[in-house]
């Protein structure tokens, strides 16, 4: 029993060293940062559950449970300041969870928790971003003020909600997450005020690149992306940018399947993700999937698609499936 008792005391010891295990980090020094946005990218290997706390240019890798993480790469265009503006976190890589747990803005450092349910370990990566301004044009305002009366949704905030919403459609559609938006603005075309379009660089496991065009609509009053779509990059760098060519037929389907969803009853209906479809065959075709709730407030999730005239927006047919 005495053998016992000793060997169950060693056991909780060294499993409490190992989760009180921390890995400190200092950060490399790059010139990745998009515009005015200043961003670290962090990379970790987790098998049970970690923490990563990120101060200035400096981090501390802290083991929760589990066998003890592995840092593989802490990448930053400038230290993280005190108190960050426009602090955002993106989750980029990595089957389990990732939870921003503590928001650097007010004082602090930013706390990042990984949860790794699965057996064997997992690479994780995730970004953390701040700063932002008007792009390189000083002249415009920072509050977005298009003809009708004033948003609440700024400039800033309308492009960030676009990237994000570009970024986790084009993850899921070319299977990486190397994206980079080497151009992102607010359309200057009269009528397309509240539509924020660029240009994607995709890089794919092969190493092969390619270059996207991009546009979001935008709602600015609640910062809901109505619409995402990405396209081959067809017109040389120097160009106008996306143009407004399949955005009414996007905005059409949308509105359709929207329709067709509360006439059979539902509400709170949240379109996920949305696109015209780019393969062979596909060019009068939009896609994409949304989650309403039915009776008795309960959720169902769908995939849909629409036969439409992609310019005039005019919709012939839509096809709608529960999951």
């Amino acid at each position: 029993m005495k053998r016992f008792f000793f060997i169950t005391v060693a056991f909780v010891a060294v499993t409490a060293m190992s989760s009180a295990q921390s890995f400190q980090r200092r950060a490399s020094m790059t010139n990745h940062a998009s515009g005015d946005r200043e961003k670290c990218t962090i990379e970790v290997v987790v098998d049970g559950a970690a923490e990563v706390e990120i101060r200035g240019d400096s981090a501390v890798l802290r083991n929760v449970s589990g066998r003890p993480p592995q840092w593989r790469r802490f990448e930053c265009s400038a230290p993280m300041p005190p108190d960050p503006p426009n602090f955002r976190f993106q989750g980029v890589d990595g089957r389990g969870r990732q939870q921003l747990v503590r928001d650097p803005r007010g004082g602090g450092p930013a706390v990042v928790r990984i949860e790794d349910p699965d057996n064997g370990s997992e690479g994780y990566t995730f970004d953390v971003t701040w700063g932002g301004g008007s792009s390189g044009r000083p002249s415009e305002p920072p509050p977005y003020l298009p003809q009708g009366g004033g948003r609440r949704f700024t400039v800033d905030q309308a492009i960030a909600v676009c990237r994000d919403a570009v970024r986790e459609q084009a993850m899921e559609r070319f299977r990486t997450s190397d994206i980079r938006f080497p151009e992102i603005r607010i359309d200057d075309n009269p009528g397309r005020n509240d539509w924020v379009i660029g240009v994607m660089d995709v890089r794919f496991r092969d190493d092969r690149r390619e270059s996207y065009r991009f546009s979001c609509s935008v709602d600015f009053g609640s910062g809901r992306v109505r619409s995402a779509d990405i396209q081959r990059f067809e017109e040389p760098r120097g160009g106008r940018g996306p143009g407004p060519s399949v955005a009414p037929g996007i905005e059409a389907c949308q509105r359709a399947v929207e329709d067709r969803l509360r006439n059979d009853g539902y509400d709170r209906i949240t379109v996920r993700s949305i696109r015209a479809d780019d393969r062979p065959g596909g060019a009068d075709r939009v896609m994409g999937s949304a989650d309403a709730e039915g009776r008795y407030r309960r959720p169902d999730s769908f995939d849909f698609s629409c036969v439409v005239n992609l310019e005039r927006g005019v919709v012939r047919s839509v096809d709608l499936n529960r999951r």
